[in-house]
Parts: structure tokens; sequence; C-alpha cells
């Protein structure tokens, strides 16, 4: 469950931010929404898919972070195991939301931050204040901020690349299964991938188009980052070898 609310100086100048990346922190997620600016990172790491917005029907990158069900093995003891994490992941307990206000006189929907009062890592006792003594925002929140922005800027970028890529019907679906050291095997449904086939069928006129966008080295960063599956593997083996020996 969670609980959204408008976050201001006022009703939760007390409010502190407990940012452990540690099971049980509200982090146990085997997928995370990423943004075309973080590919480049993000492809040494993780596999990249697209996944449909079930309510918009949109397709959305992420970055596969676990096999299970609120399985993330990215989360050390405590601490983030890769030089990079998704600003999907950052950006929590905040979110951004749309407030109505006058901005030269014209009303306008503004981005505003919210926060998830129920999300584990928010108190009173322990973490990061969101705001000074005088009321302004602390260090903290202004780095919260900087996250929510890009993320809102990311937003618009990834419903540029979807466009583009479903106009040249490059995205296609795929089936992912694996089988782990000590048997078990896993079949991952929903996810969606590049079309090499028809990426290396396309025009030159239509390779140009994605070039000058930017979205062509986007492709080839996603594609790049199925060889990270091998990682995540080895990752989900290791966790289960662990197990096993104690």
């Amino acid at each position: 469950m969670t609980n959204h609310v408008l976050l201001d100086n006022v009703n939760h100048r007390d409010l502190r931010v407990r940012q452990v990346y540690a099971p049980g922190e509200g982090y146990d997620v085997n997928a995370a929404r990423v943004f075309p600016a973080e590919f480049v990172a993000i492809q040494r790491d993780c596999p990249m898919f697209f996944v449909k917005n079930s309510e918009t029907g949109n397709f959305e990158a992420v970055a596969l972070l676990g096999f299970d069900n609120e399985e993330n093995l990215f989360l050390g003891n405590p601490g983030w195991d890769a030089d990079f994490i998704p600003l999907s992941i950052q950006r929590q307990p905040f979110l951004i939301g749309m407030q109505q206000q006058e901005v030269d006189g014209v009303p306008s929907q503004v981005p505003v931050i919210h926060i998830d009062l129920d999300h584990p890592s928010v108190g009173t006792d322990e973490g990061e204040p969101l705001f000074l003594a005088q009321g302004g925002e602390a260090p903290y929140l202004e780095r919260v901020a900087s996250v929510l922005k890009a993320i809102h800027e990311g937003h618009e970028q990834s419903e540029e690349l979807a466009r583009s890529l479903v106009g040249l019907e490059l995205i296609e679906s795929v089936k992912i299964e694996v089988e782990f050291i000590d048997g078990s095997k896993k079949s991952l449904a929903g996810l969606f991938k590049i079309n090499e086939e028809r990426l290396a069928g396309l025009s030159g006129n239509a390779l140009e188009v994605l070039n000058s966008s930017g979205h062509l080295q986007t492709v080839y960063l996603m594609l790049a980052s199925l060889s990270s599956m091998s990682r995540l593997i080895d990752r989900k083996n290791r966790q289960l070898k662990g197990r096993a020996g104690r």
C-alpha cells in the first residue's frame, strides 16, 4: 500500500528519509523503469527490455533486476551492488505529481514533489532531513528534486523513443527462459526487445532519421545490454549457492 501526499515544509518539517539499499527497505523490485539518458551506464550491469504500461498500453524501458517477484539481486547488506543506481530507484520514496498553478497569469499544470508516507524509509527518528530549521530545502531534498527533474524529462524522451520504434515496427515480444545451478527454471513473459532482423533491414533514410534523433544509439545500447543477462544469472546463482552453503 502507498500513501502519496503533496510534500510541504509545514506538515512534514520533521520527516527524515533513511536511504538504505537492503532487502525490506522498499526497493524489493525485480525491474526498474529506466530512461534513455541512463542507458550507457545501465547496460553494463542490467539487461534492458520494454514492457507495456497496463494503463496506457505504451512501451516503457525497464532494467531487469531479478527473476522472482520482489527479487532485487542488486541489494547488498547494505548497499547497491553496482556502479549506477537507476533514477526510478533513487527517487524513492518521492514521485512527481502535477498541480494546477497560475504561471504568468495562466492556469498551468506544474510538477510538484509528492512523498509516500508509508514507504519503509520514511520516519522522524533517523535518516536525512528534508527541510532546514528555517523551512528551506535540505541538501538531500535538493538532490531528490534534481533526480525527479531528470525523470520528468526522461518520460518525454521515452515517449519519443517508443513512438519512433513502434512506427518502424522494431519492437517484438520475447520470452526469457533460464535455468539456475540448483536445477530450478524460470520463464519471464511480458517482455519486448528490439527486432534485430528488422533493424538490419531498415533503409538508409530510416536509419538516418533514427540517428539524427539520437534513437539509434539508444537502440544499440538496449541490444548491448542483453549480454548482461548472463551476469544477472550469475548473481542469482551466487545467491542460491550461498543459501545452500548455510
